[in-house]
Order: structure tokens, then sequence, then C-alpha cells
């Protein structure tokens, strides 16, 4: 039971009955499976049809493959030799290693991060069954695997945030819940994820010690309420003397009255200076042997420190520039000088204020009735503080990460507001009948918008999705092969394994796992043993190469002789 509201339980109370016990093992595995299938789903059919959004999941093929050779985290897609945790603090993507040597492939990153967001679909949904019935719990987990959040992420492939949404799901119950080591302990290695998660880490221990502080704070206001009357009861000027009754001088009486009053609201301070209060009162303090304060204080300490030496340290000395990669993103100098402004590009230009907007939807607005709601606020603010624009959208990746924080504080609002409208109740028995009607009809509001909520989210994320990845798997164009993938095999395999090749985005998902991929527009790297082109890629717009070999020479400075030329598929090979 919550020590301050004890009429709100921290969880909710077991279901009671063979059945639903079943339900509340089995919903959470129901709804995590869907997920990962239709995010498999997803996968497969960019797979098949060639997508390739971006170069950012042969990135990670070629370090996992890297580190299943037990060689560092060498990329030479970003260039020849280059060191990719100079490029991001990722650490933590080590653990992916084994998997991706079993399932050697640029696949098998997809797969994998689906498999984690399909768990954190498990997380969010045993969460709400704890808290609430099945059938609403149902709704949230649901509401939760099609988030905007999770789908963009799906769709542009692997990256480095698919660890931490599964772990912050997990820390987040478990704060939610008050389970203060298993919060700790799920929540840490967030921080070796990103660089920028070590503020989300610090927020949780922050969020975790605020509780630890409650008592402390509750036992205090009193106090200080008192010492705030009695200031305020003072008098700003001497009151006008009168006559005192015997003749004599002039008579303060009023102003003696006043002091009087403010001695009387003193006597429970007085009293509470005894040491039978002070014994009473010790208990309202902050104990450091609270698992609260020590996990929150230990969450705060790492989460800054290791973001702090990672931005200031790691990636600066591992970088071949030898400075932060992504320093020109944010301009805290600026922004402390002028810290209006920065409250101001929050929500400015109107493409951010969409993305809180659409936040707030997703959490079916009593989201933010929950502190855990919070924990959102350091990703929210680099990214709305950032001057690159793609930061500002709900696309690609970077709203992954909030959508755990959304949901779990979707699940403990809830439960608040029925606690709020619980306590409404039990206000009425001391008011008159008007008041009375007043106050039904407060709590009988309260509980209905916490029955709403669940089933808000999943409307707003039904209807939100008809825009999203998934849908597209309802058309006939998601399951029909790229009229040239026979073209694009070919060309795979014209290069042999372990060779040096440079190419596009088009097929650099397909060579990643077989050869040592590099990408064209590094001109500086050493001369490739083979180029692969795509004319018809989005790479060079509306003037690509159409003399491949001669553009190789250009770039590289050596001769090629095309060995292939396919449907606009060319492999050229460096002669010599």
């Amino acid at each position: 039971m919550d020590r301050q509201n004890p009429a709100v339980p921290a969880v909710a109370p077991p279901v009671r009955g063979t059945r639903g016990a079943h339900w509340a093992w089995l919903l959470p595995v129901l709804v995590g499976s869907l997920a990962t299938a239709l995010y498999c789903a997803l996968s497969w059919s960019q797979w098949i049809r060639w997508d390739v959004p971006s170069w950012d999941n042969a990135i990670f093929t070629q370090l996992l493959s890297s580190y299943a050779a037990g060689e560092g985290p060498v990329v030479d897609i970003k260039g020849d030799g280059f060191n990719l945790l100079g490029d991001h603090f990722h650490p933590l993507l080590i653990v992916l290693t084994p998997v991706y040597a079993l399932f050697p492939s640029a696949l098998t990153p997809m797969i994998v991060q689906n498999v984690l967001f399909g768990a954190s679909a498990a997380v969010i949904t045993r969460c709400a069954a704890r808290a609430m019935h099945p059938a609403p719990a149902a709704a949230i987990g649901v509401a939760y695997a099609l988030s905007f959040g999770l789908q963009n992420a799906v769709a542009v492939q692997f990256h480095e945030i698919a660890l931490a949404v599964p772990l912050l799901a997990t820390g987040l119950w478990a704060l939610r819940e008050r389970r203060w080591l298993a919060a700790t302990l799920w929540c840490a290695p967030v921080a070796l994820v990103k660089e920028d998660l070590g503020f989300t880490v610090a927020a949780v221990g922050a969020l975790m010690l605020g509780h630890a502080a409650r008592p402390a704070v509750r036992h205090r206001l009193p106090g200080l309420r008192r010492r705030w009357d009695a200031f305020c009861a003072r008098p700003s000027r001497p009151t006008a003397p009168t006559t005192s009754a015997d003749g004599g001088g002039p008579s303060w009486e009023v102003a003696a009255s006043r002091r009087d009053l403010v001695g009387a609201r003193h006597e429970p301070d007085r009293a509470a200076s005894s040491p039978v209060r002070r014994e009473r009162g010790s208990g309202a303090r902050m104990s450091l042997r609270d698992p609260a304060v020590v996990g929150g204080a230990a969450l705060v300490v790492w989460g800054v420190l290791v973001s702090a030496l990672a931005v200031g340290v790691v990636l600066p000395a591992l970088n071949p520039a030898g400075e932060f990669a992504y320093a020109d993103k944010l301009d805290l100098a600026g922004l402390l000088r002028d810290p209006a402004s920065a409250v101001i590009l929050q929500v400015v230009p109107a493409q951010k204020l969409g993305t809180w907007v659409l936040l707030l939807l997703a959490g079916a607005v009593v989201a933010v009735r929950s502190p855990i709601a919070l924990v959102a606020l350091p990703t929210l603010a680099w990214r709305m503080l950032s001057p690159n624009d793609g930061y500002w959208g709900a696309g690609w990746h970077y709203s992954a990460v909030l959508m755990p924080v959304v949901f779990v504080s979707l699940v403990d609002a809830v439960v608040r507001l029925r606690g709020d409208s619980v306590r409404a109740q039990q206000r009425l028995v001391s008011r008159a009948a008007r008041s009375q009607r007043r106050g039904r009809a407060e709590a009988t509001a309260l509980w209905a918008v916490a029955a709403a909520a669940p089933w808000c989210a999943l409307l707003v994320a039904l209807a939100v999705g008809t825009q999203l990845p998934l849908a597209r798997l309802a058309s006939p164009e998601a399951w029909r092969p790229d009229p040239r993938a026979d073209a694009k095999t070919t060309a795979v395999a014209e290069i042999p394994a372990g060779a040096s090749v440079a190419t596009d985005l088009s097929l650099m998902n397909a060579l990643v796992s077989r050869a040592d991929v590099h990408w064209i527009g590094n001109g500086q790297d050493p001369d490739p043993q083979y180029v692969v082109l795509d004319r018809s890629s989005e790479t060079w717009g509306s003037t690509p190469p159409e003399d491949v070999a001669a553009y190789a020479g250009q770039v590289y400075g050596a001769r090629y002789t095309v060995v292939s030329d396919e449907q606009n598929i060319v492999v050229a090979r460096l002669e010599g």
C-alpha cells in the first residue's frame, strides 16, 4: 500500500482463481508474440523488396561482425578502420555478438530488434495486468505494440536503442511497483546503450529520491505553513493607538492581540522542538538505508557520470577528428545565455509541437498524471533543442525509447486516478448535501476517466496506425519481391567472400555479411577490390554515373573494369 495514500495500492490485488492467474501470464505472452510476429513480417517484407532506408543497419551488422571475429568495433562503412565507439557510445551492443555469430546476416539485427520490442510489449502488458483487469491491460499492451515510436523504429531497421526499450520497460515497471532494487538493476545498463541515455537513467534515479523524500517533505510542510501564516499575520505598520480605559497613555491592544495570535501559532513549533516531538518526527527523515535513496542516488551519479565521460572523454578520444561528432547538434552555451529561448524552442516550429501532441495522445492524455512521465523529458529536451530538424518529428527511431515511459505512465496514471476517485468518495462523509453531490460527481468522473483511458490509448494507436508502416503490410506491394532481385543476387554472388567492396545503399545489407564493405562516398578509403553500384538508387538522384569504371577511377585514382552490368546493377573490378 502507498504510505502516503493508503487507499491506493502500488500493485493491484492478485487475480483470484485459476483462470485469472492463467490470463495474467498468458496475456503478456500473446501480446508480445503477436507484436514480434508483426514486426518480423515488416522486416521480411523489406528484405524481399531489398528495401534499405539508410546505412545504419549495415553499420551495426559490420560492428557485430567485427565483434564476432574477435576484433574491435571497426566499421569500414564509416571510413577505413573507423572505430564506431568514436561515433556513438554503445558498448552494450557487444552482448548481441553470440546471436550474430550463429546467424551472420544483416537480417539478424533486424530480427533481434523485433524480438526485443516484442519482449517489451509483453512487459508493458504484464505491468498493466498487475494493476487492472485483463481487457484494459490487453488494450494498453496492444496500443503499446502499435505505437508510432516502435513502428517507425522497426521500419528504419536496427539501431542501438533496441536494447534500451525492454530494459526501460522492465525498469519502469519495477519503479511503478516500488521494487527499488529491481528498478536500479534494470535501468542502470541503459546508460551504456547511447551517450544521451545516461540522463534518462539519472531521471529515474531522481524520481526514486523524490519518492523517498516525500515523507520528510510532508512532515515539514505543516511547520512551514504555520511560519508563513505567522509571517503574514504581522502588521506591516504600527496600529493606531487608542486611549486606555484608565485614561492613561495610548494602548496597543490590537497589536498585542496579534502578537498573542502569533505566539499561539508558534506553540506547535515549540512543542515540535521538544525531545518527545523530535523523537516522533525522526522517522520522517530520509534514511541512507532506504533502498529508494540508495538506488536513486546510484542511478543519478551513474547516469550523469557515464554520459559526461562518454561525451567529454571517450567519444572525442576514439573519434578520428578528436572531437564529439555531434557536438554541433546542441548549443548549450547559447541556451544558457538565453534560457527563454530554450523554453520556446521546445514547441517551435510546429513540427515539434506535433511530436508533443502525438506523445500526449498516445498516453490518452492522462499519462501526465504520473510522475513517471518526467523520465521522457531528457530525451525530448535534447531533441527539441537541437538545430537538426531530423530529431523534431515522430519519424525514425528517436521516439522508441519514449514508448515505455508513456505506457508505464499510463498504467500508473490509471491507478492514481482510481485512488483519487476513492479519496473523493471518502471525503463525502463530512460534507454538506450540496457539496456531497459535487464530490460524488467528481469521484464518478475520475473513475470514468480511469476506466476509459486504456481504450482511448488503443483507439489512438489504431487511428494513427493507419498511416504507419505496419498498415502497409495489408497491401499486395508489401509482399511483391524486387523485380531486379535476380540481378542483385547475381551481383552479390560475384563478390568473393572477404573481398573489399565499395557500394551504395541498394546492396549494402546483402554485401555486409560476406565482404568488407565501404561506402562509395568515402573517397579517401584505400582502393577497394570491387565497386558495386545501382544506377537506380536514390543515392544518385537524377545523375547516376553512366560509366561506373570511369567513376570509380575518379574516386579512387585506380583503374577498374566493368564485370557485369544488368538492369542498372553494375559490378566493376580493380585491375592488376
